[in-house]
C-alpha cells in the first residue's frame, strides 16, 4: 500500500564526498611512502634495494603500494556494490599495514635519526585514514540499490 508521500522522495545519490576524499587520501600516502622511502635509502637507514622493500622503515613495500593503489582506483571508479570488495579490501591492507608497523620492530627502531620516529608515526596516521576512507566506501558502495 503506497501513501504517495514515499513515491515523492528521490532516492539517495551516493556522495562524490567519500571516494574523492579516499582518492586524494591515497595520493597522500603514495607521496608519504616516496619521500619516507627517498629520505631512508639517502640517509642510510635503509638500502635502495629495502627502502620500499620488506624491511622498509619509513614507507611501505612496493607490493603494498601497489595493491592499494589498485584497489584505491576500483573502488572510487566503482558504481556498483561490487566495487565494495576492492574498498573492503584496500581497508584490510591498510590494517595489516598499520599492524605492521606496530609489531615488526620497526616503529622507534634504535637506528633511525631525529625526526624519523615522527614521519613514521605520520605515515602510519595516513594510513589509517585511508584505511578508514576505505571502509567507508565499502559501505556506502555496499548499500546501493538497496531497498
Amino acid at each position: 500500500m503506497s501513501t504517495g508521500l514515499i513515491d515523492t522522495v528521490p532516492r539517495a545519490r551516493p556522495t562524490t564526498r567519500v571516494p574523492r576524499l579516499l582518492a586524494a587520501a591515497m595520493a597522500t600516502l603514495v607521496a608519504v611512502d616516496l619521500v619516507g622511502g627517498l629520505w631512508a635509502a639517502l640517509s642510510g637507514v635503509n638500502s635502495w634495494g629495502d627502502a620500499w622493500g620488506g624491511h622498509a622503515l619509513l614507507a611501505a613495500p612496493l607490493p603494498m603500494i601497489c595493491g592499494q593503489v589498485v584497489a584505491t582506483w576500483f573502488a572510487v571508479r566503482g558504481r556498483s556494490r561490487r566495487a565494495a570488495v576492492p574498498a573492503a579490501l584496500l581497508a584490510v591492507a591498510c590494517l595489516v599495514s598499520l599492524a605492521s608497523g606496530f609489531f615488526d620492530g620497526g616503529l622507534g627502531h634504535a637506528g633511525l635519526e631525529p625526526g624519523m620516529a615522527a614521519y613514521q608515526v605520520f605515515l602510519v596516521s595516513v594510513t589509517g585514514v585511508v584505511g578508514v576512507l576505505a571502509a567507508l566506501r565499502a559501505k556506502q558502495l555496499s548499500q546501493l540499490h538497496r531497498s
